[in-house]
């Protein structure tokens, strides 16, 4: 578990779920990015992406994720191997 989370409780459990999908942070450019899920919640979404945002920074997706919005913030983001980053969503509207 992230630091950000440490010691809170959660109010959606995460479901193990991997997905590719194309996201863009329509903030910047309509440029479309690619990124792969690790784990999904009825509030929120894991994923590695080459791409990376700013904390608090707005991304509109396109997928078959089993989610109820296409919209999400970002809540935080750490660099992981190599030239991936780890971020987590979470879902508004």
């Amino acid at each position: 578990m992230g630091a950000s989370s440490e010691g809170k409780e959660r109010r959606h459990q995460r479901k193990i779920f991997v997905c590719a999908f194309a996201y863009r942070f329509p903030s910047r450019s309509p440029d479309i990015h690619f990124g792969v899920t690790s784990n999904v919640s009825d509030s929120g979404i894991c994923f590695y992406s080459d791409a990376r945002p700013e904390e608090g920074e707005s991304v509109e997706f396109r997928s078959s994720l089993p989610v109820a919005s296409s919209k999400a913030t970002v809540r935080w983001v750490r660099k992981d191997v190599g030239e991936l980053y780890k971020m987590g969503l979470m879902f508004v509207e």
